[in-house]
């Protein structure tokens, strides 16, 4: 509809990144080429070399057109609408039980709707900054814990930097998800929107951005 207010990447990323990945598809596509090419030529060393470069590179595109187009915030100013990758933090699939495949495979996406009046706070920050203002027993504390504790490093710092979206209704339900690169803007018409609704709304965060801008409403 005309009147939905919605909030995902930036374009200026959304471009850089379709570039990227035309990029690796066309490598992919060569990647296949010489599989075939190579297995004529009774090759089969460089034909499995190359299967595995094109895996490697197919896997990446579908990963990273995951991470750049699949998420946003949306409103129709009568309802809030999140849609986020189903493990709530990362593109791939981490909780895969086959470990070895696990950053291979993207993550399934959920889409949430949460009523505008229901919504009694909204957070932005990092996840440490969203633990220091919720009940410990909230539902978001449990579940990044398995980020937190894990062995993976770049799992740890990539949820420890993230900007983190998080809303929370007067019933103690929360939803949250990361907002990395998100147009800030628009994200900030969203919340505005909501306060209308909520005029008694909590709205913290630890990103200046989105502080000023608040500010400017």
């Amino acid at each position: 509809m005309a009147s939905d207010l919605k909030a995902c990447t930036t374009a200026s990323y959304r471009r850089k990144n379709t570039v990227i990945i035309t990029f690796v598809t066309l490598l992919s596509c060569f990647a296949l080429v010489m599989i075939i090419y190579n297995l004529i030529k009774g090759n089969y060393l460089f034909s499995v070399a190359w299967l595995i470069a094109a895996i490697l590179a197919g896997t990446y595109v579908l990963i990273r057109i995951n991470t750049v187009y699949a998420t946003y915030i949306m409103t129709d100013r009568k309802s809030l609408y999140m849609k986020n990758w189903s493990n709530d933090f990362l593109p791939y699939d981490y909780d895969n039980k086959v470990k070895i495949l696990s950053e291979f495979i993207p993550a399934k996406t959920k889409l949430v709707e949460i009523p505008l009046d229901e919504i009694s706070a909204v957070l932005i920050g990092t996840k440490n900054f969203i633990k220091r203002n919720i009940e410990p027993d909230m539902e978001f504390t449990g579940n990044v814990k398995a980020l937190e504790t894990s062995k993976d490093y770049y799992r740890k710092r990539t949820i420890s930097s993230m900007d983190i979206f998080y809303a929370e209704t007067y019933d103690r339900e929360c939803y949250y998800m990361p907002i990395v690169e998100f147009d800030t803007k628009n994200l900030t018409k969203i919340i505005q929107v909501i306060q209308r609704f909520n005029p008694d709304l909590v709205f913290k965060s630890s990103n200046k951005t989105y502080r000023k801008l608040m500010i400017k409403k």
